[in-house]
């Protein structure tokens, strides 16, 4: 910054770099400015800014601190970006925004089946989207852009501007207006320079009016004098019309092409808007869907289970994935649908399917080979699937090459935010492991099922086609095969359902 403004003096006191074309346009730019209606803010033979320019800028500086304040509170303008929007939104909006409130919903879940109250929102969220188009979008957009542009010009240095004149010099402080002196405007182009981009946005023919009621309405009163603040507005409009501090500059800088930096607001604040009422809706959907899927598994689970302690992961489980949580790391994606296996596998699959197959394999006299050796293959993959979990339990346990890893970055990931991707790269493994193991399983279980079934169906023939010596196969079960075959069939294809719950995103 100093470099550049010893640079501007060295050129404005050498006349360095003025070609007879510049001498013509600076001329000219000097006879603008005598007759610009803004000329008293410049003295043209001193080349300083008047302290009416000085004083100017302080009634600008005085009606906007207000706001300033007011902007600095986020909950406030969090407040001012939710009115805007409501603002701009008809009652027939408004009505379709309160049929996707989730109280509103809420109460409709009492009485309207799931499946038609998701229809219902699904309808609304549609009808939202064409009623809140792109000319709502725009207003609010509009809208908001206004406030940015104000809240541009609120955060403009003006104490630290009025400092070079007056070293006391206190925010916030009106009692008594400073008494500026004339100042050599090569001292203060950059400063003019920033305030002639910041006030760019602010246009007479916005309603300013209905921003600052938006404001009342947040703060209880008035923070700014509406008539005296559409004054400010249509005053800084006319400064920049009349292009006198632009020509200050040029004329100052011996730069007749000099230009400032003009401002661009692209806000969203729509499109936001319209996105969270959304996801809203869909956050509502999934709960219904999970509530289903939550009621499904309860079912399946007291059809499948007999024991009421399913608990058998010590690692890989829902207590830990809920730790995960709570760091907002990825969490145990299936470490439901593994627990619920390990229990089949201990309690159903190891004690009754492991022997019922072994007697239809073993002692059955199958007409089909491929079909028993399918069912044969089925069954030792399956009791293949305990010592995999165990390895997933051992890997993620505290002295495990998972768990060991993964218990240190969660213990440094309050103080260091990076350790969340690592965190998610661990658990994020072990859950491509498991989901492995519930669907190899899953797969074993179908071609079980399937060949129970065909074996279930073969004994209810007149003449059986599959198994030729059904009577000494009966007599090798301590209870009657078809009741245990029916058993079987029944759980394992119930055991299915339940994976495919539980591995549903």
């Amino acid at each position: 910054m100093a470099e550049d403004l010893m640079d501007k003096v060295f050129s404005f006191f050498s006349g360095e770099g003025l070609t007879d074309d510049k001498q013509n346009m600076l001329k000219a730019i000097g006879k603008d400015l005598s007759q610009n209606k803004y000329a008293k803010f410049f003295k043209i033979r001193s080349e300083e800014a008047d302290p009416s320019f000085l004083s100017f800028l302080f009634s600008v500086y005085k009606t906007i601190y207000p706001i300033k304040l007011f902007m600095k509170d986020d909950r406030k303008m969090a407040m001012f970006r939710h009115l805007t929007v409501e603002s701009c939104i008809e009652d027939g909006i408004k009505e379709t925004v309160n049929r996707l409130n989730p109280v509103y919903l809420d109460d409709r879940a009492r009485t309207v089946p799931g499946e038609q109250l998701i229809a219902s929102i699904q309808a609304d969220m549609e009808l939202l989207t064409s009623q809140f188009d792109y000319s709502h979008i725009k207003t609010v957009n509009h809208r908001y852009e206004m406030t940015a542009a104000m809240h541009q010009l609120a955060k403009y240095n003006f104490p630290g501007f009025f400092k070079k004149f007056d070293n006391h010099f206190a925010d916030g402080s009106f009692l008594i207006e400073p008494r500026f002196p004339a100042v050599k405007t090569i001292l203060i182009v950059d400063q003019v320079a920033e305030f002639l981009t910041v006030t760019q946005p602010l246009k007479p023919e916005d309603d300013w009016n209905g921003m600052l009621a938006l404001l009342k309405s947040i703060e209880g009163r008035d923070l700014v004098n509406p008539e005296q603040f559409n004054t400010m507005i249509r005053t800084l409009r006319e400064i920049h019309t009349s292009k006198i501090l632009e020509l200050m500059i040029q004329y100052t800088l011996r730069n007749p092409i000099w230009q400032w930096r003009h401002a661009t607001f692209d806000e969203t604040v729509g499109e936001a808007w319209l996105d969270a009422k959304k996801a809203e809706a869909l956050e509502y959907i999934a709960k219904i869907n999970d509530a289903k899927k939550n009621s499904q598994i309860y079912a399946l689970t007291n059809d499948i289970f007999e024991s009421a302690d399913l608990n058998r992961l010590e690692n890989y489980n829902m207590q830990f994935s809920e730790v995960l949580r709570s760091k907002n790391v990825e969490p145990y994606l299936y470490a439901e649908g593994l627990n619920y296996l390990k229990a089949f596998m201990d309690d159903f699959i190891e004690k009754e399917v492991k022997e019922l197959c072994d007697i239809l394999i073993i002692r059955g006299q199958w007409t089909n080979n491929t079909m028993s050796r399918e069912m044969s293959e089925a069954l030792h993959g399956l009791l293949e699937i305990p010592p995999q979990i165990i390895n997933l339990e051992i890997a993620l346990s505290e002295d495990g090459a998972d768990g060991s890893r993964l218990h240190a970055a969660l213990m440094r990931i309050d103080r260091d935010s990076t350790q969340a991707r690592y965190v998610n790269s661990i658990v994020a493994k072990n859950n491509d492991d498991a989901l492995e193991i519930i669907q190899e399983a899953a797969q074993y279980l179908i071609v079980i099922g399937k060949q129970l079934k065909n074996l279930i169906e073969d004994l209810q023939k007149k003449h059986p086609e599959l198994l030729v010596n059904w009577r000494e196969v009966n007599l090798a079960s301590k209870e009657p095969m078809p009741q245990r075959m029916v058993s079987g069939f029944k759980k394992i294809n119930f055991f299915v359902q339940l994976m495919h719950l539980c591995t549903q995103a």
